[in-house]
């Protein structure tokens, strides 16, 4: 804990209010609301923590906090903040994936369409956005079927198929201005929920059509009702009232919270909206905040049934009624809602051991095709540079198929001028286990190159000069740079991509490819700014790390005065240096 977070501890408040921490840039990577900020933003200085918790923690160099009137203000304060500055330790719903509405246009001849497009005024009336995608289409063909709104696109010079079934009214052939009120009005009605009304006056239109010997009308209309009703009906659980109502069932255990909704509309489920999420604060708080959250971009229901957290912050927020169910249908569907997020926090686990496991047995796999013993330890490398230039190397290494990032190395390459594949692996590998072999260390069981032929020969000649005797693979790509190919022992051995072989080494592959883009653009990026810093006197390798830390990039030096270059570090006469050389340039 640095001297700031230390005397700001003292000065906080008995308050409610919403905190903000800042990582060593200033960047705010977490927010958060307490009843008592002092309590909760101590809390995190002091005493012991989860791993997840522990890795916020140690990224922490400031904090700031808002003081406000009540928790509800706070935590309205801390959605906004969050949608703000997208905190990395917050959880936040920002994919790009939107929910689909019910379109119904403003044309002249209007239509009824399912879309994802952006809402726009005046435009159509839309409604949803419904959860379930194909339900939303489904709902759509069914009242494209009962009422004749036009189907097409653009209208056409001559009539459809439609027309003929009586599904539209035919604008393309006929020129009067249909009246289409009646038809949007039950629509809107249908598509708002209001089914009881909706069945209750298409029976009393059956039943004058039929009293007035109108038996196509009077068919047509039965055939609408049952229709609706079936449509209703396909769940495995209804709720007579027919009120859309969530059931939000959250479990939580060592630091993850699991969280369950499931979506009536009409009174049946038509979503079932499942996630996992890593509490790295209080795990309430957090499922409090991915739930309203969830509730900002998604369609509110009229009632909200919930259990395994505080209720009340969600209710004011959303301005939506909690409702306390103990008995019924609503208690079956609130303990269905429960049992399926604890279900999915067990599965999610017991998957990850079996993964494990499975990858256990990929090993032993590989190790038969290879002729070789199971290779329990695996290393893997690949070379990355521009033309030659910030020329690097990077080692992943898995344990029992799983990778363990702790092992994983990083190579500058230092003896190899330009863009030599083979010579730079054979530096990098010798460098590797020469190291090893001195250390004593443990060796791997299986070398794997991300190339083919010619990196697998270098490491041969490394290692059989070191008077090793380990195992070498390449991991060759085909056409769509798919890890498809093994070159081993002179041959090459195609993989069947379903296997589990070929997943181990695509991940493989992958991963160290992943590993050495990263570290050569970090290099890059660094080697960049520095030789933009070489021609200023008084300068040196030291310094340039301080401003390389401080400013990020090259452009923020430009940029800053002499006062903020003193501020990071730097002596006044060679601030007004590095200031007046890029005034100058």
């Amino acid at each position: 804990m640095n001297e700031v977070i230390s005397e700001k501890l003292k000065l906080l408040p008995d308050s409610p209010g919403s905190y903000q921490m800042l990582d060593k840039n200033g960047k705010i990577i977490y927010v958060g609301k307490a009843k008592n900020l002092k309590n909760r933003v101590r809390s995190y200085f002091h005493g012991a923590h989860n791993a997840k918790t522990t890795k916020l923690v140690s990224e922490i160099c400031d904090f700031n906090y808002v003081i406000t009137a009540s928790e509800l203000e706070a935590f309205v304060l801390e959605i906004n903040l969050i949608k703000e500055y997208d905190p990395k330790y917050n959880i936040m719903l920002t994919d790009d994936k939107t929910y689909p509405y019910i379109a119904l246009t403003n044309e002249k001849n209007p239509r009824l369409i399912v879309t994802r497009e952006k809402r726009k005024k005046g435009v159509a009336r839309y409604f949803g956005p419904y959860p379930n995608v194909k339900a939303a289409r489904q709902t759509v063909t069914l009242l494209n079927r009962l009422y004749p709104l036009r189907k097409c696109y653009k209208i056409p010079s001559k009539e459809c198929l439609y027309y003929h079934m009586g599904q539209c009214l035919g604008p393309c052939i006929k020129n009067i201005d249909f009246d289409y009120t009646n038809y949007k009005n039950e629509i809107a009605s249908f598509l708002n929920g209001d089914a009881k009304d909706i069945l209750n006056e298409l029976e009393n239109k059956m039943i004058d059509a039929s009293n007035n010997m109108e038996f196509e009308k009077a068919i047509e209309y039965r055939e609408l009702i049952n229709s609706i009703k079936e449509t209703i009906s396909r769940q495995k659980i209804t709720i007579n009232d027919l009120t859309s109502r969530d059931y939000i069932g959250v479990y939580e255990n060592d630091g993850d919270v699991s969280i369950n909704i499931i979506i009536t509309r009409l009174g049946s489920i038509v979503q079932n909206h499942q996630t996992i999420i890593n509490s790295y604060g209080d795990d309430s708080e957090d499922a409090i905040s991915y739930i309203i959250q969830f509730y900002d971009l998604n369609e509110k229901p009229h009632e909200l049934a919930i259990s395994g957290i505080d209720t009340n912050l969600i209710g004011s927020y959303l301005n939506i009624p909690i409702i306390d169910v103990k008995l019924g249908k609503k208690k079956e569907l609130l303990d269905m809602a429960i049992y399926n997020a604890k279900y999915n926090l067990e599965n999610k686990r017991n998957i990850y051991k079996n993964t494990v496991l499975k990858k256990i047995d990929t090993i032993d796999e590989l190790g038969n095709l290879l002729g070789i013993e199971s290779p329990e330890r695996i290393e893997a490398f690949d070379n990355s540079n521009l033309f030659g230039e910030y020329p690097v190397s990077a080692m992943v290494c898995y344990i029992n198929g799983r990778p363990a990032p702790k092992e994983f190395r990083k190579y500058h390459v230092k003896t190899v001028v330009g863009a030599n594949d083979y010579e730079t692996m054979k530096e990098v590998i010798y460098r590797r286990y020469y190291r090893l072999l001195m250390e004593n260390s443990k060796m791997p069981n299986l070398i794997v190159m991300d190339g083919g032929e010619i990196q697998v020969n270098a490491c041969n000649d490394v290692i059989r000069s070191l008077n090793l005797d380990i195992p070498v693979m390449g991991i060759q790509k085909d056409d769509h740079h798919k890890a498809t190919i093994i070159y081993y022992d002179n041959e090459f051995i195609n993989i069947d991509k379903n296997s589990n072989i070929y997943l181990l080494l695509a991940d493989i592959s992958q991963r160290v490819h992943d590993f050495a883009i990263s570290f050569f653009r970090s290099t890059k990026a660094k080697g960049f700014f520095k030789s933009q810093l070489d021609d200023i006197e008084g300068l040196g390798p030291k310094r340039k790390e301080k401003l390389i830390s401080h400013f990020t990039t090259i452009d923020n030096v430009k940029k800053a005065s002499v006062e903020e270059l003193i501020n990071a570090g730097m002596p006044s006469d060679l601030a007004n240096r590095i200031y007046l050389h890029f005034k100058e340039e």
